[in-house]
């Protein structure tokens, strides 16, 4: 075996993958990184020497990196005539354990520059770097929304009325597939005239960016392609990221403390400190969610359903014919006030496009009940006059308390001779 002088090795980091290289021509790279609880690191180490005939040495195979590297020594010696592994397998471990614990640097916030305030993507319904959760039962066309939303912001264009800042899109798929996802794609541009050909991408030019998503056939847990991912968002320019959906992308267990916050973290971790990630979740409300009715805040039982995405929306939808109406109801935010439920209609033409557009959900019966209470009262208000918080509260099915809190504090109504009344055009009201 032979010892020669080490150079000073360097450390670059890919996605969550990091690559330990020394002027003498070996690498090591580790990718998969997994933390104990008590703190030992597991990692999936690559073993390669550019000054042999046959450069790959070792690997893939998962280690331990702050235990022993003794096997993967005894390894390495029998298929290598260097005698200094020990130093550059420490070496390595050293510079990915800090970079990898370090994370992103503290910052004194006073000393930085004005940044800009949180900006709309699609106005009324998303919002750059943050994660919006929509929400739903199964079934009820809540993946060809959001490829309509994908495909507003992916395009920058108009659909529906829904005009969106651009920003490319990955579409990560758990649930159908390339040719059927391109097929749905398809009908939602042709519906609204616009071209899913070639369409380069002047900051990354070789990207084979078109007018549809890019979009990734998935399966297992999002945090197990996390890397690769990362990998990817760099070099095709993503901004955002759809996931179709999010039970599979929890590895199966969405009402998981632990499988969620590890789906999170991975989604985090695939942006940039000084460019996060937009994402859009979709989920299925469970079956304890379904028993619970409309109006639920999130999707599954843990609590980091509801405090990690920055705005949560609740789907509900009428299908008749060709025709699918939904109602969007903003159910949380982070960002400012809640918003006003939104109406988006979609219809499949014989031409075999869809269009897209915006809708009154009072015009719908079936949607109507979705609506907050103080909604649903000025309607009927405003129909057939002035009535008392007891027929309200018959006809609303609402408890007269609840009626009349409701109503007291909303500047819409008033209360004259024992009889509500609406004063003006109402918006939203507050929710029941």
């Amino acid at each position: 075996m032979t010892n020669q002088e080490l150079s000073v090795p360097a450390i670059k980091v890919e996605g969550t993958a990091y690559e330990v290289r020394w002027d003498e021509g070996v690498v090591v790279r580790f990718e998969r990184l997994y933390t104990h609880r008590d703190y030992q690191v597991d990692a999936e180490i690559v073993v390669t020497d550019n000054a042999e005939l046959a450069p790959h040495l070792l690997g893939p195979v998962r280690t331990s990196i702050t235990r022993t590297w003794r096997n993967v020594i005894t390894e390495l010696e029998r298929v290598s005539d260097r005698g200094d592994w020990r130093q550059r397998l420490t070496q390595a471990t050293i510079l990915v354990l800090d970079r990898h614990r370090r994370g992103a640097p503290v910052v004194a916030l006073g000393s930085m520059d004005s940044p800009s305030p949180p900006v709309e993507q699609i106005p009324g319904l998303t919002w750059f770097g943050v994660p919006i959760l929509i929400y739903g039962e199964g079934g009820i066309g809540k993946s060809s929304l959001c490829l309509a939303l994908a495909s507003a912001i992916h395009t920058g264009r108009s659909i529906g009325g829904m005009t969106a800042r651009q920003s490319n899109v990955l579409y990560l798929d758990w649930e159908a597939s390339d040719t059927l996802t391109w097929w749905r794609t398809k009908q939602i541009l042709d519906g609204q005239g616009i071209d899913g050909g070639e369409w380069p991408d002047p900051d990354r030019p070789d990207s084979g960016r078109t007018g549809m998503v890019f979009y990734r056939y998935m399966s297992g847990a999002l945090v197990d392609s996390a890397e690769f991912l990362k990998g990817e968002i760099a070099r095709l320019n993503v901004g955002t990221v759809c996931i179709d959906s999010a039970g599979p992308a929890t590895g199966g267990e969405p009402e998981s403390a632990e499988a969620t916050l590890r789906m999170f973290e991975a989604l985090r971790g695939m942006g940039e400190p000084d460019r996060p990630l937009t994402s859009l979740i979709l989920a299925h409300v469970s079956h304890e969610g379904r028993r619970a009715g409309r109006g639920q805040k999130s999707p599954f039982g843990s609590v980091f359903w509801l405090n990690l995405p920055r705005s949560c929306y609740e789907l509900e939808a009428s299908r008749s014919g060709n025709t699918a109406e939904f109602a969007v109801h903003h159910r949380k935010s982070n960002l400012g006030p809640l918003l006003a439920p939104r109406g988006i209609r979609m219809t499949w033409t014989h031409e075999g496009g869809v269009e897209v557009e915006g809708f009154d959900i009072k015009s719908n019966a079936e949607l109507v009940e979705g609506l907050p209470l103080a909604e649903r009262v000025g309607m009927v208000l405003r129909t057939e006059g002035g009535m008392s918080t007891a027929d309200i509260s018959e006809r609303m099915d609402t408890p007269p308390r609840t009626v009349s809190t409701t109503l007291s504090r909303h500047d819409g109504f008033r209360s004259k001779n024992g009889l509500w009344e609406t004063t003006e055009p109402l918006g939203t009201g507050d929710d029941d």
